[in-house]
């Protein structure tokens, strides 16, 4: 047992070299060679399983199998190929890297990236392995001390058992400890204030005078929400019509928990008067309590400002860590917010009740679909909505993708020929499908999912380790490289990769969810006159301040 597995080195070969084909998006050197890596160890490890129980079976059944090798210098032939393969897969997968790079709009990497990630990758795998090979031994030793008391079937039971509890027991202690500290980091960079900025005087604003929720109170992320913005005035110098100063609650996740940051929210929706505006939107943040400027600064620009925007931080982590520590508190958050104002807006005149709409980007998308048990309560419940980068796990969403209509394509799914719910991957598809096929009759209300081909995050699921999906066999993204192929295991990897890089690209592709807002809102808003670039162009000048080094220390996208 203590040898290395020929099978599982021609497998892990194979899924090394399968690892460096095209993803959604180009990665990093480093982040390419630790999915070879993993992906080789994974491959070997399967190898090395498929021939322990080759094994076993053989003993059971009292076999014998001997290979003869009579070719002369057989081994040093098999080197040769192996290393014939890996440099033509390597050069192949350069290249693809490049056309993947070129369609999302990336500049090509320099060649020593690839190399490296190759190095990273051998290395990688070499230790995966040698940890594999450490285990089987520990597995082997146990087996041997149990032989002296128990039937040798019972023995490997045992021992594997054993192994089993001890390993995750280290991954339970380890895994605590690191969440543990990335806990108190995150609270710490919450309490870090954005440099440049200072308590809204205006009312209409949470952390001023006079607030429910003080302006020390609000944390990172509130503070830049509540001190962003356009003015009233700001707003009627674009759309060139009187405005209204728009009104934002933001409420931050404190001592007491959601249900308490909550009850602050609504506290300040009553002192703001933000249901007496014509447009409410609820919309719950991504990690961290980030809330997308551009999607909120297209809705008080398309309404003059008559509008409201309500969110509660639901936590202080990265988005990545709240689903893995905890990925009901986002939905719950969006249930117990929308769940009051619902009854606070029932108690109002029918004829003075505020048109209301959801959204919500990324993390915060899935969170947001918690306040609805179907799409169809959806649009019982609001007005419209816009959902940004929804990831791949959210049940509405892929419950709507599932029942799409035939000849429709997984990444813009059309639903009931488009009546109610329209799934984008840019503002053209508002009116036809990715084939250019015009959409019916879009009646009220409106819900749009804007999703890009090359979102990682909108592709992601638990099905792709073991499934190709739909989206793959149909190629109707256009800043998807062709040459996209789906392997078992591997895929998973790459997407999950690429999840962590989806921040990397320009604006329009990956994660990243600019310019095309403001057609989508006023498409929802039903704002067929909009001045929809001098809009765009205000709000990508008051972004690029955010975005300024030094002005908020990396306020931007990349933080939640």
């Amino acid at each position: 047992m203590g040898a290395w597995s020929g099978v599982g080195l021609v497998l892990g070969l194979a899924m090394f070299l399968v690892s460096f084909a095209p993803s959604l998006l180009p990665r990093r050197w480093l982040w390419q060679g630790l999915v070879g890596g993993v992906s080789a160890a994974v491959g070997y490890l399967v190898g090395f399983l498929l021939e322990m129980t080759a094994d076993a079976v053989m003993r059971l059944l009292d076999l014998e199998v001997q290979v003869s090798w009579h070719l002369a210098g057989g081994l040093w032939i098999l080197l040769a190929l192996g290393i014939v393969a890996v440099i033509t897969g390597w050069w192949w997968s350069v290249r693809e890297h490049r056309e993947t790079a070129r369609l999302v709009g990336m500049s090509e990497q320099a060649a020593w990236t690839d190399i490296a990630a190759t190095l990273v990758a051998l290395a990688t795998m070499f230790l995966l392995a040698s940890l594999i090979r450490l285990i089987v031994l520990f597995t082997s030793w146990i087996t041997r001390g149990l032989d002296l008391f128990l039937p040798s079937v019972l023995s490997i039971v045992g021992a594997v058992l054993i192994a089993v509890v001890v390993l995750r027991m280290v991954n339970r202690m380890v895994f605590h400890q690191a969440l543990e500290r990335i806990s108190r980091q995150a609270d710490k960079l919450d309490r870090r204030r954005p440099r440049n900025l200072h308590a809204p005087q205006l009312p209409t604003r949470s952390g001023s005078e006079g607030s429910a929720q003080s302006w020390d109170e609000l944390g990172r992320r509130g503070q830049i929400f509540t001190s962003c913005g356009p003015s009233a005035q700001g707003i009627a110098a674009v759309v060139g019509e009187p405005a209204m100063e728009p009104i934002r609650v933001y409420a931050s996740l404190g001592d007491g928990g959601v249900e308490a940051a909550v009850e602050v929210a609504m506290a300040e929706v009553r002192r703001t008067g933000a249901l007496n505006r014509g447009t409410l939107v609820i919309d719950t943040p991504a990690g961290r309590g980030w809330v997308d400027e551009f999607s909120v600064q297209a809705v008080e620009y398309l309404t003059g400002g008559d509008c409201a925007t309500v969110s509660v931080q639901y936590s202080k982590l990265a988005s990545a860590f709240v689903y893995l520590a905890d990925a009901e508190t986002p939905q719950a958050c969006a249930r117990a917010l929308f769940a009051a104002l619902e009854e606070a807006i029932h108690d109002l005149p029918a004829d003075q009740r505020p048109k209301v709409y959801a959204s919500g980007e990324s993390l915060g998308s899935f969170g947001g679909h918690g306040a609805f048990v179907s799409a169809e309560d959806m649009l019982r419940k609001v007005d419209g909505a816009v959902w940004i980068g929804t990831p791949g796990f959210t049940e509405i969403a892929r419950d709507l993708t599932q029942s799409r209509m035939r000849g429709s394509p997984e990444i813009t799914p059309v639903i009931d020929n488009g009546r109610n719910i329209r799934f984008v991957t840019q503002p053209t598809e508002l009116v036809a499908d990715a084939y250019g096929r015009v959409l019916g009759k879009w009646e009220k209300p409106r819900v749009v999912y804007l999703q890009h081909a090359s979102d990682p995050m909108c592709r992601f699921t638990g099905g792709l380790a073991w499934r190709e999906p739909d989206w793959m066999r149909e190629r109707a993204g256009s800043d998807v490289n062709p040459s996209l192929r789906w392997w078992p295991l591997v895929t998973w990897f790459q997407i999950s990769t690429d999840m962590l890089t989806s921040l990397d690209t320009p604006a329009g592709h990956g994660h990243i969810y600019e310019d095309e807002l403001v057609p989508v809102w006023a498409a929802v808003l039903d704002r067929p006159g909009a001045p929809i670039t001098a809009i765009t162009n205000a709000i990508r000048n008051s972004v690029s301040v955010l975005k300024t080094p030094g002005t908020l220390s990396g306020s931007g996208n990349s933080a939640s």
